[in-house]
C-alpha cells in the first residue's frame, strides 16, 4: 500500500514540474514558424515606420553581442515623444512573413523609464537581448519600440507609434 502511495506521489509531481517549466524555455528556431509563433501584429514595414522624422537606427559599432545591442532614437522633429527605456521586443523574418519571438521576461517588468525625447534630440537604447529572449541563431531580425506623442499630457489625448530597425546575425 505505501508503495502505491509512493508511486502517485512521484507521478504527481513529475505532472506538475513538467506544467511549470515551460515559462522559462528558450525560444525554438523550427523549419516554420508559423507552427510557434504569432505573425507579427505591427504589420510590414512601411505600417511601423510611419513617422517620417523620428527613427531608430543600429549604433555601426554593434558587435552583434546580443548581452550589449545599442540602437538610436533620432527625433527630427518639432514634437516630443515619450518611450520606455526598457521595452522592446524581438520579431524573426522567415519567407518574407515577422513572427513575434517569445519573451522569457517583461524586460521592463522590473523598470518602466519612461524617456521624453526632444527635438533635435538622439536617444541611445542600450539592452541585453539574450536575457529576454535567449540566444537567437543566426537570421533576420528587427527590434520594435514604441513612442507617444501626447497632444494633450493633462488629459492623456495621445498617439503611439511603433519604430523598427532590421538586423541580421550571422
Amino acid at each position: 500500500m505505501k508503495k502505491c502511495i509512493c508511486i502517485i506521489l512521484v507521478i504527481a509531481v513529475s505532472i506538475l514540474s513538467g506544467c511549470n517549466s515551460s515559462q522559462n524555455e528558450e525560444n525554438v528556431f523550427p523549419q516554420n514558424f508559423k507552427e510557434y509563433y504569432e505573425v507579427s501584429p505591427y504589420g510590414n514595414e512601411e505600417e511601423i515606420n510611419s513617422l517620417s522624422d523620428v527613427e531608430i537606427t543600429l549604433d555601426k559599432k554593434w558587435d552583434f553581442n546580443l548581452e550589449n545591442a545599442t540602437f538610436f532614437i533620432e527625433n527630427n522633429s518639432d514634437k516630443e515623444y515619450h518611450c520606455s527605456k526598457s521595452y522592446f521586443e524581438i520579431e524573426a523574418e522567415q519567407s518574407d512573413v515577422w513572427y513575434q519571438l517569445t519573451q522569457l521576461s517583461d524586460p521592463s517588468k522590473n523598470n518602466e523609464d519612461d524617456v521624453i525625447i526632444k527635438p533635435s534630440e538622439r536617444l541611445r537604447l542600450a539592452y541585453d537581448i539574450s536575457s529576454f529572449y535567449g540566444e537567437l541563431p543566426s537570421g533576420h531580425y528587427r527590434i520594435i519600440i514604441s513612442v507617444s506623442y501626447f497632444e494633450s499630457p493633462k488629459d492623456w489625448d495621445y498617439d503611439t507609434y511603433y519604430l523598427a530597425c532590421e538586423f541580421t546575425i550571422k
